[in-house]
């Protein structure tokens, strides 16, 4: 597509006459946007775990991970299925925006509603109750930019999404900053975030609906839209919702410890908690920038070397990365967030111990997906989320946020078991299948 029709944020085809390397320029330019984007969070994180008092960063911490498991639950795996879509099908790229943009605007007003009610039901006072609703609509419109990101991505123009993501966060950080630089009230930080991400999703609504029509001129040359298209609850039901139960599922069991270590610990250790787990995830940076670019590779495998290829040396990276750390912990933690924050260096290491199989699991799961495994995967990660709450149940009472990471180490050892007996049984009927094909021919 045209810069003139497409909008400012482009990588000129014009300017790469070899695919490949628009492709790498392209791959280059997402890696810059989300190290940049993951990075002005934890910036933020940092700078409220210092600025605010412990029992207002625990209130950002629950705030953050509630609006982060609300913008997930309410998209319910339809970004993945509208790039699935619109990459199939770019002559009805508009009909799609708009149908699931439409679903996605309803399913995250009525989220928030719901968290409104929740919080109001139970009679919190509004210093910890507005920031947490505040918090969650946070995540609830960059939720929706997320969905025209995954639209972008249908249409082979990540760069308008890597833009966009750089604009975003950077604006996030330098509204978060002066919001924490002035105030040390936790509301006035979640107001700061959330005016960077509502202009983000109304220029991007404007960008995405020229690159949609431009779409359809440009295939409608060879194509015409299809027709007998499913209603989008018929599409919902039969396509999206094993993938949406996987992730809602994932996203629980990864971060439902912080609302436990609320329950049975209070506030001021789900700061603790929350703050060390931060330093954790940001290790998954680099997992995940090799599953995007192998994810091609396993979806089209039909055994499990692909996989091992991917998985054996990421997992002993992950190794040498939480080594690293591990050593160094009783001075890297005060060091980031300052000295309150030293009693949660055991909580971190232990943590530390979960990061490899964490990022073997990022390719265990994927390669569940890709090999169309939604089911087994939704149901190990249930089976996941039940063990995890028992875990937490017992463990949390006794050594606090200790107990909280020892249940994350053992949930992982969980899905990890679970994934390779389901894929290996799947290799199983993969490989009969091939020898019975070979016999009858």
């Amino acid at each position: 597509m045209r810069a003139k029709e497409a909008g400012s944020l482009t990588v000129d085809e014009r300017s790469f006459r070899n695919p490949k390397l628009r492709e790498a320029a392209l791959i280059s330019y997402k890696t810059v946007a989300d190290l940049v984007g993951k990075g002005a969070l934890f910036a933020i994180t940092v700078f409220a775990a210092r600025r605010l008092a412990p029992e207002a960063f625990g209130v950002f911490s629950l705030g953050s991970t509630l609006g982060w498991i609300v913008a997930v639950a309410s998209d319910f795996g339809i970004q993945l299925h509208l790039a699935r879509a619109v990459a199939n099908e770019p002559q009805d790229a508009a009909r799609l925006l708009a149908t699931w943009l439409r679903v996605r605007l309803w399913l995250a007003a009525g989220a928030i509603a719901i968290v409104a009610l929740v919080l109001a039901g139970f009679g919190w006072p509004a210093s910890f109750a507005v920031p947490i609703a505040m918090l969650a609509l946070v995540y609830a419109v960059s939720g929706l930019v997320e969905l025209l990101h995954y639209f972008y991505r249908g249409l082979s123009r990540s760069d308008v999404e890597s833009s966009l993501t750089l604009w975003q966060r950077s604006s996030m950080l330098v509204c978060g900053s002066i919001a924490l630089a002035v105030s040390r009230n936790v509301t006035v930080l979640a107001f700061a975030m959330l005016l960077p991400a509502a202009v983000t999703l109304a220029a991007s609504m404007r960008i995405a609906s020229r690159l949609a029509t431009a779409a359809e001129v440009f295939a409608g040359a060879n194509e015409s839209p299809r027709i007998g298209h499913l209603p989008a609850w018929s599409t919902f039901r039969r396509d999206i919702w094993p993938i949406g139960a996987g992730i809602v599922l994932s996203a629980l069991y990864f971060r439902i410890d912080v609302f436990l270590v609320q329950l049975w610990s209070g506030t001021e250790r789900v700061a603790l908690y929350n703050a060390v787990f931060r330093l954790v995830e940001a290790l998954r940076l680099f997992p995940a920038a090799v599953i995007a670019v192998a994810l091609p590779s396993l979806c089209r495998a039909s055994d499990l070397r692909p996989l091992l290829r991917v998985a054996a040396p990421m997992t002993a990276g992950a190794v040498v990365a939480a080594a690293v750390p591990w050593a160094v912990a009783g001075v890297l933690v005060p060091f980031v967030y300052g000295a309150p924050y030293a009693s949660a260096v055991t909580a971190f290491r232990i943590l530390l111990l979960s990061f490899p199989l964490m990022s073997l699991n990022l390719a265990l799961t994927h390669q569940l997906i890709g090999w169309h495994g939604e089911r087994a995967f939704a149901v190990i990660c249930a089976i996941a989320l039940a063990a995890n709450v028992a875990f937490n149940a017992r463990l949390i009472p006794a050594w606090s946020i200790e107990g909280a990471a020892w249940a994350t180490l053992g949930t992982e050892a969980l899905l990890t078991a679970g994934c390779v007996l389901v894929l290996w049984s799947m290799t199983t009927r993969l490989t009969g299948a091939v020898s019975e094909h070979v016999v009858m021919g």
